[in-house]
């Protein structure tokens, strides 16, 4: 038995149902959790790190919108450009 505030659809993640809209990236040095918008962008969805410092990142706070940017074809590393940042 589970007791939490959270929704049970999020505390029970099926991996492979949600693979095409969630994904883990690696964001400032940090594990974070993107959900794929309509738009063609992602909003963080969840900062996954053990180091208090990380979660004092602006930029690394939930609803934040970002965009992907690819330098170069033969480089496989992806950067992120910031859009939007929710302040609520």
């Amino acid at each position: 038995m589970i007791y939490s505030i959270v929704p049970f659809d999020q505390v029970l993640f099926d991996q492979q149902s949600g693979t095409e809209t969630r994904m883990e990236v690696t964001l400032d040095g940090e594990r974070v959790v993107l959900m794929k918008n309509d738009d063609s962008t992602y909003s963080i969805e969840r900062l996954i790190s053990t180091n208090p410092k990380a979660y004092l990142k602006p930029e690394l706070t939930p609803g934040t919108t970002l965009m992907t940017i690819t330098a170069k074809k033969e480089t496989p590393e992806v950067t992120w450009q910031i859009i939007n940042r929710d302040t609520k």
